[in-house]
């Protein structure tokens, strides 16, 4: 073998870069026999290149933009990596080089299969004693009265001095670094200390307010049952009684209710304590949600932490602090009643949605247990009669738009027609009893006369309802009911205190005007329309990076009324809702939310400090020996010598499939699922065969290779996809199916995955990945590959990145895999939405003035009552005028544009609904029919596209598939039979 080492030098900015090539020069077409071809390639190249005399590596040039032509958040990102740097690339080939922090690395070197790990982040934090920082749900939910001290206030002031003291530091760190990174340095502590203000405000007011500290005190008390139960409590399966089918009896004396473990102080060691950045949270948004005059109103909050710290339990705690705050100051002479809807979450995908879903029925339950048991002690602040409850409000493929349709649904369901629950919930959140159906173990279809298998699903009467398959469940029983809503029908009539839905969902406000009911509103029977109840207070956007590109662009437009729809006025000023938004990801924030939300105060949690690795509320795990603790380890495979990628996937899964099966019984279960990212449902497609035959065919070679031969072997029975072609049921019961241990009946052996996982998956048992294929962002890389290794302690995840080497953007992040990874955060790219762009005017605007108009009056016909809507409609676009004067302040050129596009769309409206259509809209539409709403998609006539505008009923377009098949139905057949 015969090789050569090139060096191309060449000079620039000041420098030289240098290029090594190692080239194999033997010509293989010059041999014959395919074994000599083989021994002549030199396989899982290496090699090294050092510097001498006294020569350094530098950086890598990536950039030529000075630092003041930054924007905020590249600046941003340069301080806080500013200790990371590429200091080489790869050409066929990763380039790498040992990480030396804060100096250059004494040598570089190729790399075929590079592995980077990424530091793992803690949310548990010490002070400057070494002791952690932590905060007891118990002991705040007996915070007595302020008194100028008491365990709970010392703890409590506590947080607060120890952020102030670690600001201080830092500022004197900050005088360090050079003029361009202290400025930014002053900028990040600047936003510290704001949040610090915001922090020790929220303390004053818990000890000057009565109601705010009880509000305080119960939002302790409520988030520490929902601990227990989603954490402590046994989930129980359902059995054959005497003749009906009920949930188990606990089994080995563990509790069978969270208010029994409270009552006992029983919980386990884990459970009860805050971590600071959530305590410290709720604490910040206290003054926001008690003083509807409070500057902090204004200001959207923007949770930014890493996936799996703990962001969904800190906006749970503001939601909650706020229903219970409103309770406690309602007045029996209130002019709006408080009981109505207070809260309401959106997400934007189903799937995130339903896991929400689940956690926060826990804490409604525990909500809910409270208020009851308050009635029996009326010393105490009352929390009024009225329950607290949930609703989800999503589409018609997720949960039943209707009773009647619920009913039908329940008894598919019961005929084993259909699988999984479709009223969502598959066990109750208070006590963990399964809910749905006992799977059958004879087969064959059951006898008319054999009972119904269904427990917790109540379909007796016309208007079905959840309750829990436990009789002695505080929510079972003969009377008793679960306090939560998935059908729309039910939650128009009796809006719930919190509701969760997809964004898409807000869509629909203009085709069904009840919807104003979660608005505060009532729709009488002769038109008029009063407002009853205050509106919701709160709004909480996850994942807002989400909120982007053409979703985001529409979603803006409907924020414009749905925001004052949440507005009430008071006696001196207007009380606008308070709005939470959460991501793990996120470039361009405050440009987002100043286009989204037309607000200009952005208010990041936690400031960022002066390093990626501490923020105080957030920081680097480590090791007693203060090493850093294990984290996720990416491994780059770009397998060039496979003619298929299809069979780069068969050797990378079918080795971690086997492997996991050598391992000792105690350590499998991490290993044991494979899930596997696909880009597209198409190459999602094409990689399921795989598992039925090349890769079961491997694993059996494996098995022979290594002796099992007679011994037990893996066999893949269970693979299956996760993606938006599963309905609603079957992805509860695959998420279910996921977080099953590896021994268990019906756990996976591989999970296939579309972006649907991309958030909402919070398995902690999951700890081995593929991603196939470079993400189309980094945002969805990051979020997608966060969903394994969450529990970083003892399983702190293998994610394979394998790269298609037949795309040169797979090939170019290959190359870039160490300087990539190691500032994984500093790739995302910066969101964007138009919502007051010509397009999305000309599109959307009409569905938007409709939604105003028909929540403030309600005729059956909108012919008939023409006069009742045009001061509605006016009244929609100046409100939408002034808020997109507000966010193109910038763009005067293009704001007039826009102006004019929008005026043109409200009286293209006004016109074509003074043509007297008939009816509002019909599904499907006639072709003689008369509608003032047309469905975007369905065919209409000129006559209808004459007196009706289309109206979107969803803020995105998503292709449904069909399936084509051949019949012979149709032929003809001759006297012979051809």
């Amino acid at each position: 073998m015969t090789l050569q080492l090139q060096v191309f030098p060449r000079r620039m900015f000041g420098k030289w870069i240098i290029t090594c090539v190692l080239r194999n020069l033997l010509d293989a077409s010059t041999m014959s026999r395919r074994e000599e071809q083989i021994r002549s390639v030199l396989f899982q190249t290496c090699f090294e290149v050092r510097v001498q005399g006294g020569a350094a590596f530098s950086h890598y040039p990536e950039g030529v933009r000075p630092f003041w032509q930054l924007d905020d958040d590249e600046q941003t990102l340069s301080l806080l990596y500013r200790d990371e740097a590429t200091w080489a690339i790869g050409h066929g080939c990763a380039a790498g080089w040992d990480h030396v922090e804060g100096a250059p690395p004494d040598a570089v070197f190729a790399d075929v299969m590079p592995a980077v790990e990424l530091p793992s982040m803690t949310p548990d934090i010490r002070d400057r004693d070494g002791k952690q920082v932590a905060l007891s749900m118990r002991e705040l939910a007996g915070l007595p009265s302020f008194s100028g001290d008491g365990v709970g206030w010392e703890a409590l002031d506590r947080l607060a001095r120890e952020y102030a003291a670690w600001i201080e530091a830092r500022a004197a760190d900050s005088s360090c670094l050079n003029s361009d990174l202290r400025e930014v340095a002053d900028r990040h502590l600047d936003g510290c200390r704001q949040c610090l203000v915001r922090i020790r405000n929220g303390i004053t007011i818990l000890q000057k307010d009565k109601d705010a500290l009880e509000a305080f005190r119960l939002t302790n008390h409520a988030m520490m049952l929902q601990q227990i139960a989603s954490k402590q409590i046994a989930h129980r399966p359902l059995v054959h009684l005497d003749g009906y089918v009920a949930a188990a009896e606990p089994v080995g004396g563990q509790p069978r209710t969270p208010w029994q473990v409270w009552n006992d102080g029983l919980e386990k060691r884990h459970i009860g304590n805050w971590r600071a950045f959530q305590a410290a949270f709720l604490l910040m948004s206290i003054a926001g949600l008690v003083d509807g005059g409070c500057d902090d109103q204004d200001i959207v909050d923007l949770i930014w932490f890493p996936t799996g710290g703990g962001k969904t339990e800190a906006y749970l705690a503001v939601a909650a602090f706020y229903m219970f705050h409103q309770r406690l100051i309602a007045k029996p002479d209130d002019s709006l009643s408080r009981d109505g809807t207070n809260v309401f979450m959106r997400y934007t995908l189903r799937m995130l949605t339903t896991q929400q879903f689940q956690r926060a029925a826990s804490l409604i339950c525990a909500m809910e247990q409270i208020r009851v048991h308050r009635k029996d002690e009326p010393a105490r602040p009352q929390l009024g009669e009225k329950s607290f409850t949930l609703g989800l409000w999503i589409g018609g493929s997720g949960s039943p738009n209707t009773w009647k349709g619920a009913k039908e649904a329940i008894r598919k369901y019961d005929r084993d027609d259909v699988a999984g629950n479709p009223l969502v919930l598959t066990e109750c959140p208070w006590c963990r009893s399964t809910i749905g159906r006992l799977d059958q173990v004879a087969t064959g279809r059951r006898s008319k006369n054999t009972g119904s298998n269904l427990a917790g699903l109540e379909n007796s009467g016309k208007q079905p309802y959840l309750k829990c398959s436990d009789a002695c469940c505080e929510f079972g029983g003969e009377h008793g009911r679960l306090p939560v809503e998935v059908i729309d029908e039910a939650i128009y009539k009796d809006p719930p205190s919190m509701f969760i839905g997809t964004v898409d969902k807000f869509a629909m406000m203009a085709w069904k005007p009840e919807t104003g009911a979660l608005f505060g509103l009532q729709h009488g029977t002769e038109g008029e329309v009063t407002r009853v109840r205050r509106p919701p207070g709160l709004i909480i956007q996850d994942e807002f990076h989400l909120i982007s590109g053409p979703l985001g662009t529409i979603y803006g437009l409907y924020e414009g009324v749905i925001e004052q729809l949440c507005t009430v006025e008071n006696d001196r000023y207007q009380i606008r809702p308070k709005i939470i938004a959460s991501t793990a990801t996120i470039r361009g924030a405050t440009d987002q939310v100043n286009t989204v939300y037309a607000r200009e105060k952005l208010q990041l949690f936690p400031s960022p400090g002066l390093e990626m690795g501490d923020s105080f509320f957030g920081r680097y795990a480590r090791k007693d020996d203060g090493q850093l603790a294990e984290g996720r380890i990416y491994l780059g495979v770009h397998a060039t010598g496979y003619r298929s990628f299809l069979t780069a996937q068969v050797r990378a899964f079918s080795a971690v499939l086997f492997r996991a099966w050598m391992f000792e019984d105690d350590k499998k279960d991490p290993w044991w699922t494979l899930l596997a990212f696909y880009n597209s449902i198409r190459e999602l497609g094409g990689a399921q065969t795989l598992f039925q035959s090349d890769i079961a065919a491997r694993i059996k070679d494996y098995s022979l290779r290594y002796g099992l031969k007679g011994n037990p072997q893996r066999y893949l029975n269970a693979v299956e996809e996760l993606t938006s072609r599963q309905s609603q049921s079957q992805l509860v019961d695959l998420m279910d199916r996921l977080a099953l241990n590896w021994d268990a009946k019906n756990s996976l052996d591989a999970c296939l995955a579309s972006n649907i996982i991309e958030v909402g998956v919070d398995i902690d048992r999951l700890a081995l990945m593929a991603v196939v294929g470079q993400p189309k962002s980094t945002a969805q890389y990051i979020q997608v590959t966060g969903r394994v290794g969450r529990r970083w302690e003892d399983r702190p995840g293998l994610i394979l990145s394998m790269f298609n080497p037949g795309k040169s953007r797979d090939r170019s992040h290959f190359e870039q895999f160490y300087s990539y990874h190691r500032r994984l955060y500093e790739r995302v790219e910066p969101t964007s939405a138009t919502p007051f762009s010509v397009e999305a005017v000309e599109r959307a605007l009409a569905g938007v003035l409709l939604v105003w108009a028909r929540q403030y009056h309600n005729a059956r016909s909108p012919g008939e009552a023409f006069g009742e809507y045009a001061d509605h409609l006016d009244d929609a676009l100046e409100l939408l005028l002034e808020r997109c004067e507000v966010i193109m302040k910038t763009q005067p050129d293009e704001l007039d544009r826009v102006r004019e596009a929008m005026r043109k769309v409200h009286r293209d409206l006004k016109r074509k609904w003074q043509s007297n259509p008939q009816e509002w809209w019909a599904y499907p539409q006639k072709k003689d029919g008369e509608y003032l709403m047309l469905w975007s998609g369905e065919f209409a006539t000129q006559e209808q596209k004459r007196k009706g505008v289309r109206v979107l009923s969803s803020m995105r377009n998503v292709d449904g598939t069909a399936r084509a098949a051949i019949s012979s139905n149709y032929l003809e057949h001759t006297e012979h039979g051809k």
